[in-house]
């Protein structure tokens, strides 16, 4: 909880509304087959329901994206939330399972737009050492509500098979209520035309190789997790623990609990390994033990076996939940949703491939043909990652790298003194960072330098550089400053607050020193300005830097 705690305020918002969606989702899944059948439709009908939502959520991914690049992450995760919460609300009082295709099918349009806008705010706002960590939370959210959600729509749907669809709309009503209230407002980047055969997103200072083999291993184990653990697991390994191993549904649900619980228990645990080992071990490794894990499928059929499969199959579900996201915000700056985009479409394109593919092989071959198939698209996995270079190493994609126009223009005032508490803040800034001191024991930012966390009171902390992302709290605008200042310039002196969660006092320029250009809550982002033979962090509106 601690740990929790530290985390940015809207990674942690991010993660408990993912609970709430995850919950919800998994809640109308017992209630779709008894809906189906009050309307007198089949099978068939009821995977139409399933198909449409992916297929929008796939058709409607990069739209989505450009909206994030637009608008900010928090409103296009309230629109999304808001317009998969008025759908729901609808489809509980649908006459008809057409009806009821057609709203699931517009809802999946807002699904796609609050699980990009949410991913990218969560892969902007993660401590930069601390990704995998930030990020694994944020996918626990999700497997918690998965969890939880089908029991409690199982009791729901027995009393109204409608019920459900109404109380998950519901939730998702409030949940975009609390996006819009608490989320902080989205920082946008700044919008200009490309060159053409450009990159779709900014790569920072990795190289150009660099950032290709890391984009590609991250769409392989996105793809890969599309494929096994939302299509494959839900529908081949079913259907073969029924038709081979003679199974009861008691002990397949065991099974399939078994892997949820060690889903649950190593997602964190990878992501905090991504986080001090690297992102290529830790998914060098679970592609491996998910390889074991379906390998162990094509040995001759038997409970024991399959257990073995399914709790392994967890394990490696952990790593690649947690670690590809990881890896995928080191190598997208601050503008992540172009991204975003790519990596949920190639989940997608797995979970919607991946039953059909793996069902026609069993039908047409064997199961444990089926099953080869993935281990080696598992291997792809693997493969893919130990080509890439480590990017936790690499420079911080998020490091400001732009400035406004004032950088280079020296600014007027007294010129700091640093001494050894404060010079690697100097330092830095000499370099164009942002640097602030991180506890590794609650991990939680702080500002001003100091030799503990002024949280735990540990003496375990080290400096590290921050996006530099952050909104404007407070201000004044001085109008007769004293020399050295220029008193015919009046000074905007403020208090911000970083995305990472310090607080501290600056100055703003860039903008007109006048109330109206200077709206609270508005997005920031520092720049250097030089003050005697030092650089000095300032802040200007996140719309004005790099112009």
């Amino acid at each position: 909880m601690r740990r929790f705690r530290a985390l940015p305020a809207d990674l942690r918002i991010s993660a408990l509304i993912a609970f709430v969606v995850a919950l919800g989702f998994g809640v109308i899944a017992p209630a779709l087959p008894l809906l189906a059948a009050e309307l007198g439709v089949g099978s068939a009908v009821v995977g139409a329901a399933i198909s449409a939502f992916a297929v929008v959520r796939l058709a409607t991914a990069v739209v989505n994206s450009r909206f994030v690049q637009r608008f900010g992450e928090r409103r296009v995760i309230a629109w999304g939330l808001w317009l998969q919460g008025a759908t729901m609300i609808v489809a509980s009082f649908a006459p008809d399972f057409t009806l009821l295709i057609t709203l699931r099918a517009i809802g999946g349009m807002g699904s796609s737009a609050f699980t990009i806008a949410a991913m990218s705010l969560v892969l902007r706002t993660a401590p930069p050492d601390a990704r995998g960590s930030g990020i694994s939370t944020f996918q626990l959210g999700f497997m918690l509500g998965a969890i939880a959600g089908p029991a409690a729509g199982g009791v729901l749907a027995d009393v109204n098979p409608r019920l459900p669809f109404l109380l998950y709309g519901a939730t998702l009503l409030v949940a975009a209520t609390i996006s819009q209230l608490k989320l902080s407002p989205g920082v946008p980047p700044p919008s200009g035309p490309r060159p053409a055969g450009a990159p779709a997103v900014e790569t920072g200072p990795l190289p150009r190789g660099t950032y290709v083999r890391a984009f590609t291993a991250a769409l392989v184990a996105s793809f890969t997790v599309g494929w096994l653990f939302y299509g494959l697991r839900n529908s081949t390994i079913l259907v073969f623990a029924t038709d081979e191993l003679d199974s009861s549904g008691t002990f397949i649900g065991v099974a399939m609990l078994g892997t949820a619980v060690t889903q649950v228990i190593s997602v964190r645990a990878f992501g905090r390994w991504a986080d001090t080992r690297g992102r290529r071990p830790a998914m060098i490794t679970a592609g491996v033990l998910g390889c074991v894990a379906v390998a162990l499928l094509c040995l001759p059929p038997g409970e024991a076996v399959f257990l073995a499969s399914m709790a392994l199959l967890g394990v490696a579900g952990g790593g690649l939940s947690a670690t590809p996201a990881a890896l995928l915000a080191d190598i997208s700056g601050s503008s992540p949703a172009r991204n975003v985009a790519w990596f949920n479409m190639s989940s997608d394109v797995g979970a919607i491939i991946g039953p059909v593919a793996a069902g026609a092989v069993a039908d047409a071959l064997s199961f444990q043909t089926a099953f080869l198939i993935t281990t080696l698209i598992l291997g792809v996995v693997v493969v893919s990652s130990a080509a890439m270079r480590e990017t936790l190493a690499a420079p911080s994609p998020v490091s400001p790298s732009v400035e406004p126009s004032v950088k280079g223009t020296a600014m007027p005032g007294p010129a700091p003194v640093p001494i050894p508490e404060t010079l690697p803040f100097w330092e830095g800034a000499a370099n164009g960072e942002l640097r602030v001191q991180r506890c590794a024991s609650c991990e939680r930012h702080y500002f001003y330098p100091r030799p503990f966390c002024p949280a735990c009171g540990s003496a375990d902390v080290a400096w590290t550089t921050v996006s530099g992302a952050a909104r404007l709290l407070s201000y004044v605008i001085n109008h007769r400053p004293l020399p050295p200042f220029d008193p015919a310039t009046p000074v905007v002196v403020a208090l911000v607050e970083l995305a990472e969660g310090p607080r501290l006092m600056t100055n703003i320029v860039g903008v007109p020193p006048e109330p109206e250009h200077l709206e609270l809550d508005m997005p920031l982002q520092v720049c250097f300005v030089e003050r005697g033979e030092h650089t000095l962090p300032v802040f200007a509106p996140a719309g004005e830097v790099a112009r």
